[in-house]
């Protein structure tokens, strides 16, 4: 094989590679911008359990459980 088809195979080989990282890079691309849509709803979500939460504990505390009747 002479130096030029050397050259012309390290050139296809190099031009192979970059697509095959490319095709990788926006695969990847594409996994981070869903998880990154994922992790906002799952933050919203947190917050509003955590409202949920927060008033039932409220509701709780504000409940007369150890008052004693009005008849006794």
């Amino acid at each position: 094989m002479s130096n030029i088809d050397e050259l012309i195979q390290k050139q296809i080989d190099l031009e192979t590679r970059m697509a095959f990282l490319e095709d990788t890079v926006d695969s990847l691309n594409t996994t981070v911008y869903r998880q990154n849509e994922q992790l906002t709803q799952l933050k919203q979500h947190n917050s509003q359990l955590k409202d949920q939460l927060k008033q039932v504990h409220e509701a709780i505390e504000a409940a007369p459980q150890d008052e004693t009747p009005p008849h006794y």
